[in-house]
């Protein structure tokens, strides 16, 4: 198996990453309605990924097998309110692998890349979500060192309040 190459996403990464989003959108929505995308969100997420491209707090970068895109991720440098010790961190907002690259250390070379990103930048925590019904995620954060920090909850607002 040739070597995985992780480097900065350009403008002509930008469509295939945005294929590999919805990819891993669809997924979600098989572990959970609540995924549910709006119907111009290709163009959107493109629109997105055009925004953070020149932003010094955000990172793309892609993985390339025998120059084939294999996955990404996004990383943004996100701040605390003042009353907290700890001011800046880091933000994984995604990261995705094609199903044919998945268990060969793709997210691994990613989650590697990204963290020498944030620790060139001064960040020394990351955060991320994942959502609990997505056990592969959740196998996958846990391995790489994360631990829970909070649990976001949600609530459906009854139309006869």
């Amino acid at each position: 198996m040739d070597e995985v190459i992780v480097r900065r996403a350009t403008l002509e990464d930008l469509p295939k990453v945005t294929a590999l989003w919805q990819e891993m959108m669809a997924y979600h929505l098989t572990l959970d309605p609540r995924f549910e995308l709006a119907e111009d969100s290709e163009e959107a997420y493109l629109e997105y990924l055009h925004s953070i491209m020149d932003n010094y707090d955000y990172a793309l970068f892609v993985a390339e097998r025998d120059q084939t895109l294999v996955g990404y991720t996004v990383g943004m440098i996100l701040s605390n309110p003042t009353v907290f010790a700890l001011t800046r961190y880091g933000f994984i907002a995604e990261m995705a692998v094609t199903p044919e690259a998945q268990h060969g250390g793709v997210g691994q070379q990613m989650w590697n890349h990204i963290r020498r990103w944030f620790h060139r930048r001064g960040i020394t925590v990351i955060q991320l979500n994942v959502s609990p019904r997505n056990e592969r995620g959740y196998r996958f954060w846990t391995k790489m060192g994360c631990t829970e920090f909070l649990h976001i909850l949600w609530h459906n607002i009854p139309k006869d309040i």
